[in-house]
């Protein structure tokens, strides 16, 4: 691995994308993206497109969840 990349939408931490040298993988560390851990992209704004309709897609009360989360871990 080259280089890591974050993965963050909306605030929120999903995971990053490690570049190996033909692409990049996916390493989430959010739950709602597990379908997505350790796919291989071509490119990187292709993961974060990937991540964003994923988690976009994720249930609503799971994304206002982890946000109350990381609002709770602000104060």
């Amino acid at each position: 691995m080259r280089q890591s990349y974050i993965i963050e939408i909306d605030g929120i931490f999903l995971g990053a994308a490690a570049f190996y040298g033909d692409g990049y993988t996916f390493v989430g560390v959010d739950s709602r993206l597990k379908e997505l851990d350790g796919q291989h992209f071509d490119k990187l704004s292709d993961v974060r497109e990937a991540a964003s309709r994923t988690y976009r897609h994720a249930p609503f009360a799971a994304r206002v969840k982890a946000m109350s989360l990381q609002a709770m871990s602000r104060a």
